[in-house]
């Protein structure tokens, strides 16, 4: 794997607990921040399977975020129990604060491609009552 850049899958969850911050927050970004690159007026048939896989990679990456979620939302309160230092509780806050926002980020990307699909569909719906008129 030498030169290679790590993905997540690359990493068991310990593995990501221990990271900083930003870099678990930039692993996280690079994974899970997808390109939605057309709106109801550009999208055609030629881009469906482009966003059957983008629907399907954002509904994969549910489970496993809340799974991180969990692990981390865990690790925070763990870290608080055994009283570790200030700037390591810190970090396990932000860890699970990344995690969170990367979760809500996918939730939004998620919801404006279904949205994106919908007005799409009334779109050509409209366009065949009026027969393209």
């Amino acid at each position: 794997m030498e030169g290679k850049e790590k993905i997540i899958s690359d990493y068991c969850p310990e593995e990501l607990f221990k990271l900083e911050p930003v870099d678990l927050t930039n692993l996280l970004y690079k994974e899970f921040s997808f390109n939605i690159a057309f709106n109801e007026a550009t999208i055609s048939i030629h881009d469906l399977p482009y966003i059957q896989e983008l629907i399907m990679k954002m509904g994969n990456s549910f489970p496993y975020l809340a799974y991180l979620s969990s692990l981390a939302k865990i690790n925070v309160r763990q870290a608080k129990r055994e009283k570790l230092k200030k700037e390591e509780i810190e970090d396990a806050i932000d860890r699970k604060e990344a995690i969170s926002n990367i979760t809500e980020s996918v939730d939004k990307q998620y919801t404006a491609l279904s949205r994106i699909i919908t007005v799409k569909q009334q779109i050509n719906e409209e366009l065949k009552m009026t027969n393209g008129r």
